[in-house]
């Protein structure tokens, strides 16, 4: 990127909420000068790519000009690029071309930023097709985003460049360094700030933190993003009068929310501009519309801020202790001892307290305005009814390990089962010495501490017993669920999109009588660990058959991979693929190396395995190419500063003077005209 005198484009461009004829621009100027108080004009403008006057004036279908201010911490988002004509096409927009401070004489500048490219179609037109990826969950000090990159260079290996991108929610996590993860996980240092973040300030410099990373600004300059929170954006755990992760002394939990959700929007490409007057304008009710075409509508929907009640009631580490107590004087005695006699009975009461707690109907996530505006949307027109939310959404029961070793001898597979044998009989006998079998010789001769055996013998008894021990989830929330499974019952082609788990899941949601709904896909993390790290002496091969063998419904599952979630829409046809990359080393640019660990395709809600694409020997060049030489960078922006100084001698530059209203500027137009402009680089 190119910076001029007052400052650089650092954090690149973005796009995002698309609609038929409209789309958000995004970026960021970073002022030279610390503690800046100027305001800063930026030019947009948006072509169409490939026609033959691509980035002329003649090509140019929107243009327009914003204010960096330092109210909205010098972000910059155009809500309203429109102009866009009907059908389909691929649209090209660039932004950050000559921002001028405003002072009381005239002074002009440039600087550029990269393009940024998306897809657009009217309702009317016939989509064929979409393309696009699913993310959630992306710790920074986890690993690198290797994911965000991977999805744009897979999409285009398989000549289905990305329509869009849907982020699910942990888009940045608010903990501060050395928490989560410790310094011993910690594989990218130097998280910023430092601390929990708290206020605005904070929320703004994680945001931007983020921001930085090179992955995630190559797939923003590429697709337009949708997307809504989960919890972290604001606190761990949170609902709507509070968090897990929030503390008296750290002030009121509303401003905190209040705080974390305006540097959400400020630094993310939502159709939402803060309105720094009216501060309740309640910016987290973000339930919202997608329509592509007639092929699918997407429905966003906010699980967090607005309606959910508590979850702190009961807790996971509540119910485990309680298992634990019951256990307490039968450690010695072997797992299939505990049926029948006062094990079970205990166990079976610790069952119908949880049971009925997680059914209770005054536990809330949606609220009633929300269930009833998706009872409308279920009906629309589009072939597909698809869901962005946060969490799983289909039954996940605790996972029963016994149960899945006997499945697997039932099948055939008598190697496997006397192997997962071994492991749970290993870490159920008397005695020290536990051995950690992560696979057949391999850390065999490394142990497994006496407290995460312990917590294995209760995982154990709660997969026997079929006792719950995730409340933030909807499986915490039931009587909810089942309003949500009959909000969707009238929707043709229902399909839902979770994350929160940080694993992958693909299964079915059902209504109370049993009928299919809808089919419920839930992806691996961008970073953050999965259930694979609490019982990480297991074979990952047990622990996935463990929870489907727990749940009938859950066709397929992984637990042990970070990536992300690949789909193909055609009209009669879902194809999704769960992509898989190693985030334990630093991005390689194009070759991403990810891997397709399965592919599900849905027909009329029917889930069924299917076969990974095979990816076309020669990749469709990239919208946008880094530039791999310092030098040509420093040429390039030896000419844009003689282009201003130019350009500054011969015509008259724009100003912005102070509105009436705060935080906004009036443009004051010369009768010169401004040509957009870019970098000379293809985004087609």
């Amino acid at each position: 990127m190119v910076g001029g005198q007052y400052g650089h484009f650092l954090h690149g461009v973005a796009s995002g909420d698309p609609l038929p004829n409209a789309i958000v621009l995004w970026t960021r100027l970073t002022p030279f000068r610390q503690n800046a108080t100027d305001a800063y004009r930026v030019q947009w403008a948006v072509w169409e790519v490939g026609s033959v006057d691509e980035g002329s004036p003649k090509s140019t279908a929107a243009k327009g000009e914003a204010a960096a201010v330092e109210e909205n911490d010098f972000t910059v988002k155009e809500l309203k690029v429109r102009s866009v004509p009907r059908g389909m096409g691929r649209w090209g927009g660039l932004v950050g071309v000559k921002p001028t401070r405003w002072t009381s004489g005239r002074r002009c500048d440039q600087a550029f930023s990269m393009p940024t490219a998306s897809r657009v179609a009217h309702p009317d037109h016939p989509r064929a097709r979409l393309s696009y990826a699913v993310f959630s969950c992306a710790n920074r000090g986890f690993g690198s985003f290797r994911a965000y990159a991977a999805a744009l260079e897979r999409s285009r290996e398989l000549r289905e460049p990305l329509d869009f991108w849907l982020h699910l929610g942990d888009y940045i996590y608010e903990y501060g360094d050395g928490y989560y993860p410790k310094p011993s996980e910690t594989v990218v240092p130097g998280l910023q700030p430092r601390n929990d973040v708290v206020d605005l300030q904070e929320y703004r410099q994680r945001h931007a933190h983020y921001r930085l990373d090179p992955d995630l600004q190559r797939l923003s300059a590429s697709a337009p993003m949708i997307s809504i929170w989960d919890d972290h954006e604001v606190a761990n755990d949170d609902f709507k009068d509070g968090a897990e992760n929030h503390e008296e002394q750290q002030g009121a939990f509303e401003a905190r929310k209040l705080a974390a959700i305006r540097a959400y929007h400020e630094w993310l490409p939502t159709r939402v501009e803060f309105d720094l007057a009216n501060s309740s304008a309640a910016p987290w009710m973000r339930w919202r519309r997608f329509d592509f075409g007639s092929l699918a509508t997407l429905l966003m929907l906010e699980t967090r801020l607005v309606a959910r009640t508590s979850q702190a009631e009961v807790t996971a580490q509540t119910v485990r202790s309680q298992i634990a107590g019951v256990l307490n004087g039968a450690w010695a005695l072997s797992p299939s001892a505990w049926a029948g006699g006062r094990i079970e009975k205990k166990l079976l009461r610790v069952r119908s307290e949880v049971e009925a707690h997680r059914n209770s109907p005054n536990k809330r996530m949606l609220g009633d305005d929300q269930l009833a505006w998706i009872s409308q949307q279920a009906s629309s027109k589009g072939q597909w009814l698809l869901i962005g939310q946060p969490q799983v959404v289909q039954e996940l029961m605790s996972p029963n390990f016994q149960a899945a070793i006997d499945k697997k001898r039932r099948q055939g597979d008598v190697a496997t089962a006397e192997y997962w044998d071994a492991v749970v009989q290993n870490l159920t006998k008397r005695g020290r010495g536990y051995r950690n079998f992560t696979g057949p010789g391999v850390n065999t001769e490394a142990l497994v501490s006496s407290s995460l055996r312990n917590a294995f013998l209760v995982d154990l008894a709660a997969g026997q017993f079929q006792i719950q021990l995730n409340f933030d989830s909807w499986t915490g929330y039931v009587a909810e669920r089942r309003r949500l499974a009959e909000a969707l019952r009238a929707a043709k082609g229902g399909i839902i999109y979770g994350g929160d788990s940080h694993n992958a899941w693909a299964g079915t949601l059902r209504a109370e009588d049993g009928a299919s709904v809808a089919v419920d896909f839930d992806g691996m993390s961008v970073t953050s660990p999965g259930v694979e790290s609490e019982r990480p002496f297991l074979p990952p091969s047990l622990e996935a058959a463990a929870w489907q063998a727990a749940n009938p419904d859950l066709t397929w599952a992984d637990t042990s991979r970070r990536g992300f979630m690949l789909v193909k829409l055609t009209p009669d046809l879902h194809h999704l693929e769960y992509i898989a990359v190693d985030v334990t080393s630093p991005s390689q640019g194009i070759d991403e190396g990810s891997t397709c660990l399965a592919a599900v395709d849905v027909r009329d809600r029917e889930l069924r395995m299917s076969a990974c694409r095979a990816l076309v020997a020669e990749p469709v060049p990239e919208a946008w190419p880094w530039l791999p030489m310092a030098s040509l960078l420093a040429s390039w922006a030896s000419f844009c500063a003689l282009g201003a100084f130019l350009g500054c001698l011969l015509s008259r530059c724009r100003i912005l003077r102070p509105s009436s209203r705060p935080g906004l500027y009036e443009k004051h137009m010369d009768n010169d005209e401004v040509t957009p402009q870019r970098m000379g680089i293809d985004i087609g």
